[in-house]
């Protein structure tokens, strides 16, 4: 991938670690630029560079976002040629930085905060990045083979048994994510998207499990009435379990940025329903029962009155769910929504949690998403 990095003139001993760790794994870096002609020539080759690049890479910094920084008119040029900046930008914060001064372009999409090495989880990001954009293409490809597209779409209901049918459409468009507390409050863009309606219900992870066989059971299953229990989100299974549910599926895990606007919404509300402290009858929280199966878990949309501006059901409380980010590089996965034990104040819609991903939890479950289609 052709990567740009922008970046102050204090901060070029990390860029240039970046640039070697970028250029070992195959990217083309854009990074020194000392041997370009001053004057105009050398704003034209900056422009050109940064509009054909497939990432900037910003490493933001208080000295980068000093006014008169050449880094904040790369940034200008950036936001210019792109309108969506979505996995084309990747803020990535050195040090502690006001937020007020880093401006709102910058903010439109997700930090990168690594801690230890700075270099080696940039180069990972941006694999990663490049790899789901790859990932991306292949999908667009794919779309003028429709017989193909009908066979392979009836063959994935087979394997579902009828779930992934209950999807609700999320549109394309800008949404406020973050409060200033739990992450930076920023505009960010999502493309159209389809997110389950309830969360993976126990009846549907079980025809998971018997149609795979090897799959290892949840914990506390044996607890579990599955008659009595069908309804209630499955709780008890990791990460890699969710993940391998969505991928049996034909879907995925959402983003932590697809299952915020799937929770708030546009108008940047504090709950699914939105501003107003939740109660009984919106969600199930703050549940003193002695455990998940004694009266925790209540039955999927058992709470419509809580539901999100999209119709989606259970975004918080009832049970915490897995999305696909990483909370901090390859150590914790995120968890959102909160769960049956949480008070008001963890069930928000911008709240955020971790577990490392092999982490199994008594009010952790999942729901899956689909790109458009």
């Amino acid at each position: 991938m052709k990567v740009f990095l922008s970046y102050a003139s204090e901060d070029r001993a990390t860029a240039r670690a970046i640039e070697l760790a970028l250029r070992a794994q195959g990217d083309d870096v854009f990074f020194d630029r000392d041997d370009l002609p001053p004057g105009e020539e050398y704003h034209a080759r900056i422009r050109r560079a940064i509009e054909q690049t497939g990432l900037l890479v910003f490493l933001i910094s208080p000295e980068a976002l000093d006014a008169g920084s050449y880094t904040l008119t790369e940034a200008q040029i950036a936001e210019k040629a792109w309108k969506h900046p979505a996995r084309r930008l990747l803020p990535v914060l050195l040090r502690p930085t006001p937020l007020e001064s880093i401006p709102p372009f910058l903010k439109s999409v997700t930090f990168l905060q690594p801690e230890g090495d700075v270099a080696a989880t940039v180069a990972h990001t941006v694999h990663r990045i490049a790899r789901e954009r790859r990932r991306s293409w292949v999908i667009k490809a794919a779309v003028p083979l429709l017989a193909a597209s009908i066979a392979i779409g009836a063959w994935l209901a087979s394997r579902q048994g009828g779930e992934g049918a209950d999807m609700v459409l999320v549109p394309a468009g800008a949404f406020t994510m973050g409060d200033n507390e739990n992450s930076p409050q920023r505009e960010v863009y999502v493309d159209a998207f389809r997110l389950d309606r309830h969360e993976v219900t126990v009846s549907q992870y079980s025809r998971f499990v018997e149609a795979t066989g090897s799959v290892r059971l949840p914990d506390a299953w044996e607890e579990l009435d599955l008659a009595k229990g069908a309804s209630l989100p499955v709780i008890g299974v990791d990460w890699h379990d969710a993940s391998a549910y969505c991928t049996w599926a034909g879907k995925r895990l959402p983003s932590e940025a697809e299952w915020e606007k799937a929770a708030r919404g546009t108008d940047a509300r504090t709950y699914p329903w939105g501003d107003s402290p939740p109660t009984p009858v919106q969600a199930n929280f703050e549940n003193r029962a002695p455990g998940a199966y004694q009266g925790g878990l209540k039955p999927v949309a058992s709470h419509p009155a809580g539901a999100s501006p999209f119709g989606i059901h259970d975004l918080a409380g009832n049970s915490a769910e897995w999305v696909a980010d990483w909370y901090d590089e390859n150590v914790s996965r995120t968890i959102r929504g909160g769960g049956w034990r949480d008070p008001a104040d963890r069930i928000t819609a911008s709240r955020r949690f971790y577990a490392h991903p092999k982490n199994r939890g008594e009010d952790v479950g999942f729901r899956c998403a689909r790109n458009r289609r």
